[in-house]
């Protein structure tokens, strides 16, 4: 009797033993079929991940069997996780348990709005729109970051940057603070010696963006403006018309400034005040910022649209020069509708 015991007993052992070296040879065999990214927010639950991730493992139960025994369905990280391929279902429940997320690449473009900047971030960060929207126009990121409205969107400069998926509006404006400390830091000669405040360096580079994209000729749209504000001549800016008109009436798309857009009362209406106006108009690239701090050397106060070299301008030093050049273009412009209706 003894003997059928411990028989028994040792065949038990045995069977433990054959049965914990299978699941320790599924646990480590490879699982992932293919690399791929794998989605864990608020509303995540573990059977939505096996329903929508189950078709890139190639043994589900495998993975489902460890990620039970971990104890990985109570213990869920949001995050965005890169799963690559030939893992081991064990390394996918120890990478999901320890947060273990991958960096995205953010890209921050040219926004002209808190609005359509919070519209960027949610297209790439788990957070939505609305989020980032309420809180970059709350009092709390105002008082944070001791901005006044108008200066909002000089706090974001255009760049791409690795941020965790799961960055909320708040740690992302913390990263943005020591962004913007950095790249004013690397140019704290230039702008003392561009005799302006970083408030004016920021609203006059969002009008030199708004006039030109081509960088290599921002330097000459930024003196330009420069020698119009040293001789106390109002800027005349079309961009900034359109930025004031707009905040009355966001849907106007304005592709043509008119005489009512003009008479708008408003201090980014550089045809009606003086000076620069209270802040950028918006998010300003690196490049721009720089054509101001080191704007060219010349003596032009106006400029058109340059008929020969489209996306261009040519400029003038005086209002006769100036006339020349608007005539020239208006005569291209009606060239231009005369071939366009000959082909309809």
């Amino acid at each position: 009797m003894k003997k059928l015991i411990a028989f028994f007993v040792i065949g038990l052992v045995l069977l433990g033993a054959i049965l914990a070296y299978g699941a320790y040879r599924a646990a480590l065999k490879p699982n992932v079929k293919e690399s791929f990214d794998l989605y864990i927010d608020e509303q995540s639950s573990f059977e939505e991940i096996l329903s929508v991730y189950g078709s890139h493992f190639s043994n589900l139960e495998d993975f489902q069997k460890i990620a039970e025994w971990k104890g990985l369905p109570d213990n869920l990280k949001l995050g965005r996780y890169y799963l690559e391929e030939g893992m081991s279902a064990n390394a996918v429940v120890n990478r999901l348990k320890a947060g273990n997320q991958k960096p995205v690449r953010v890209a921050i473009n040219f926004a002209t709005d808190l609005e359509s900047l919070s519209r960027v971030l949610s297209q790439q960060l788990m957070a939505d729109s609305i989020s980032f929207s309420d809180y970059f126009n709350s009092t709390a990121f105002k008082e944070d970051y001791q901005l006044q409205n108008s200066e909002a969107l000089g706090f974001f400069i255009p760049n791409t940057y690795e941020l965790y998926w799961t960055t909320s509006p708040e740690q992302f404006a913390q990263r943005m603070q020591k962004e913007n400390q950095r790249f004013w830091s690397q140019r704290e000669s230039l702008l003392q010696q561009s005799g302006l405040s970083k408030k004016e360096v920021l609203s006059l580079a969002s009008i030199v963006e708004s006039e030109t994209a081509r960088f290599e000729e921002m330097p000459k749209v930024a003196r330009l403006y420069l020698n119009r504000l040293e001789q106390n001549i109002l800027l005349q800016s079309d961009p900034t018309v359109i930025y004031a008109w707009q905040k009355v009436h966001p849907k106007d798309n304005i592709k043509r400034v008119l005489y009512k857009h003009l008479e708008i009362d408003s201090p980014y209406n550089t045809y009606k005040y003086p000076g620069l106006p209270p802040g950028p108009i918006r998010i300003v690239s690196p490049q721009a910022i720089d054509a101001v701090l080191k704007a060219d050397k010349h003596n032009y106060i106006f400029m058109c649209a340059d008929p020969e070299r489209p996306g261009y301008h040519a400029f003038a030093r005086n209002l006769r020069q100036h006339n020349v050049n608007r005539q020239r273009y208006i005569r291209w412009l009606e060239e231009q509708n005369r071939i366009a209706r000959s082909r309809k």
